[in-house]
């Protein structure tokens, strides 16, 4: 199934019409038509939001997935990770916003100088 007939299945398994929907995601029922007949793909934004409204993950509306009633992968990279990496993490995650960055741009300088 194509996204687009995705969206008309659960639109439709939910009850919803597109009319209803389309003012729901603040599209037109134009776009909305475009979207289910494949014309045009949504944007992340409305794909998200279409997942919410219709209660279905994204891995069912992009297809990785036919149980519309999945709830969303959780990935989990942790076990991968080495001691140190997990440290890392922990202490790159504790940063403000701009520390991340400073971060960020010295490690790619580390990498330049490799």
């Amino acid at each position: 199934m194509t996204i687009g007939e995705r969206i008309v299945f659960l639109r439709e398994e939910r009850g919803i019409s597109q009319k209803d929907l389309a003012q729901s995601l603040h599209i037109t029922a134009a776009t909305l038509s475009r979207y289910e007949n494949d014309i045009y793909q949504p944007k992340l934004e409305f794909l998200c939001e279409m997942c919410r409204i219709l209660n279905t993950s994204s891995d069912y509306m992009l297809g990785f997935t036919d149980n519309f009633e999945a709830q969303p992968t959780k990935y989990d990279i942790s076990p991968s990770l080495t001691a140190d990496e997990k440290k890392l993490l922990k202490l790159y995650r504790s940063l403000s916003g701009a520390n991340k960055n400073r971060i960020n741009e010295r490690i790619l300088t580390l990498l330049e100088m490799q």
